[in-house]
């Protein structure tokens, strides 16, 4: 298997993919759909795609979310989102298993994205956010390979 980039910075991707969808969804108050696309709009995927240091484990998921949306909305959930101690709620965990599969597939988040969208991988978390990540890698090829 051919990964777009080294497995040692799969952990940041996925901790700062999780970060931007958890403050885009939460504190931008922005539907699944809106965030899927000023995702898939914003360079962030394909600088990711393309193994860019920089966007590997240069950049937070908060100077994520600023390049994704308007930069003074932005910082204004990143402000109010520092004021609140972080869980990691669904909107993590479909950042970090989102990462997880892009890596794993070595498929543009554009083409998995538009097979099993982001409010599906959400539609997910109760079911098994507690499972080995493998079954919900399972789940995503099924869809998105066929």
């Amino acid at each position: 298997m051919v990964y777009t980039y080294s497995e040692m910075y799969l952990n940041d991707v996925q901790k700062n993919l999780g970060f931007f969808f958890q403050t885009a969804l939460r504190y931008l108050h922005k539907s699944p759909a809106e965030v899927q696309r000023a995702f898939l709009q914003s360079e962030i995927p394909v600088q990711i795609e393309f193994g860019n240091p920089d966007f590997l484990c240069g950049k937070s998921g908060y100077e994520l979310s600023i390049i994704a949306f308007d930069n003074d909305e932005a910082e204004e959930a990143i402000r109010e989102s520092k004021m609140h101690p972080f869980y990691p709620q669904e909107e993590y965990w479909s950042g970090t298993i989102l990462a997880y599969y892009q890596w794993k597939s070595a498929l543009p988040f554009e083409e998995i994205l538009s097979k099993f969208p982001l409010e599906r991988i959400l539609a997910n978390y109760h079911m098994m956010h507690e499972a080995d990540i493998s079954k919900m890698i399972e789940i995503m090829d099924e869809v998105v390979r066929g």
